[in-house]
């Protein structure tokens, strides 16, 4: 008797969906133990199984209905890795290539982390269609961004530096800077 794919295949899709809940669940609970604060209405989507793409320091806290994109796309070489940091309710942070925070910087509610842009070059096919493309993004140590900042590809923030709230960073801040508005532009110094 065969079981070829016609009744492996529906198996494997039935139990699919409980194995990445499952995966999670032990995520959630491991990273707990380990002494981070992680809200139980996490998202994590893109990689099935994100366990060895996303690292969490002690003393982390990601608040509610954050969500987290590890790619999983053709040339992504995801990594989201935050030391002891503030990561405030309904952020996202979605890692084509590596996203870095360092320890003691908050992050405001509603912001928005990505190290990853669709492509758009050709014009005979759909921008969906055309993959991605992407650079790192750094968040130094004791850095605050406001509420709604928008952080894109390629940017990298220094120590100590702050940016306002509703701000969209579009390139790179240096240490103890002050940064705010649409796009963002150095206002002071700490």
């Amino acid at each position: 008797m065969s079981f070829g794919n016609g009744l492996l295949n529906p198996l494997r899709r039935a139990s699919d969906p409980a194995l990445r809940a499952l995966h999670r669940r032990w995520w959630l609970a491991a990273v707990r133990r380990a002494g981070c604060h992680v809200d139980g209405s996490i998202e994590i989507t893109g990689r099935k199984y994100f366990r060895e793409w996303v690292r969490l320091a002690p003393g982390c806290h990601i608040g509610r209905d954050c969500s987290l994109w590890v790619s999983g796309d053709p040339g992504s070489e995801p990594m989201i890795r935050l030391g002891r940091v503030h990561v405030g309710r309904n952020s996202y942070l979605g890692a084509f290539v590596p996203i870095e925070i360092g320890d003691d910087s908050l992050v405001g509610a509603y912001s928005y982390i990505i190290s990853g842009n669709h492509c758009m070059k050709d014009l005979g096919v759909p921008i969906r269609e055309q993959g991605y493309e992407g650079g790192a993004v750094r968040i130094g140590r004791d850095v605050w961004l406001g509420c709604h900042v928008v952080v894109l590809p390629g940017v990298t923030i220094g120590d100590g530096a702050v940016v306002g709230a509703g701000a969209v960073v579009t390139k790179s801040v240096g240490a103890g800077e002050i940064w705010a508005g649409v796009p963002a532009r150095r206002i002071g110094n700490r």
